[in-house]
């Protein structure tokens, strides 16, 4: 099992480019997005990272260079950033799933769009795979 061990993911290339900061609003009509039109994506900078706002009550840790893990609404997520010019890009992977959003935020344009790698056969909602218990059908509880 020694090759287990040394498994990991890349993180996102580019700048920490400590205290920049941008706001934007998403735009949903990209294929498989993961977030609703015209939701206020922020990207504030802290300590080592950033604290990604992806509308009211999601705010979502990120570390540049590495992996930051954080359960906003209960399970788990490890998330990566970088500036890369004046576009901000991050991979949210969530970790009991094998589902991921790449976040890019066009500081310039003040757009953001969040799309699935593969989107999830119950929802595309983000929130609602963050959620715990896992709230994917809601219908059905």
């Amino acid at each position: 099992m020694p090759f287990v061990r040394r498994l990991s993911l890349a993180p996102v290339p580019g700048s920490a480019n400590p205290g920049r900061s941008v706001t934007a609003r998403l735009d949903a009509s990209a294929e498989g997005s993961a977030l609703p039109d015209g939701t206020k994506v922020v990207v504030d900078s802290v300590d080592g990272g950033w604290l990604l706002g992806l509308g009211p009550g999601l705010d979502i840790e990120a570390s540049h260079g590495g992996w930051r893990e954080s359960s906003p609404l209960g399970r788990p997520v490890v998330t990566a950033g970088a500036w890369q010019g004046s576009t901000f890009a991050a991979e949210l992977h969530v970790i009991t799933t094998p589902h991921r959003v790449r976040l890019v935020v066009d500081a310039d344009a003040g757009t953001a769009v969040a799309t699935w790698s593969t989107v999830p056969p119950s929802s595309p909602n983000l929130e609602l795979h963050l959620t715990s218990p896992l709230m994917t059908q809601p219908d059905l509880a």
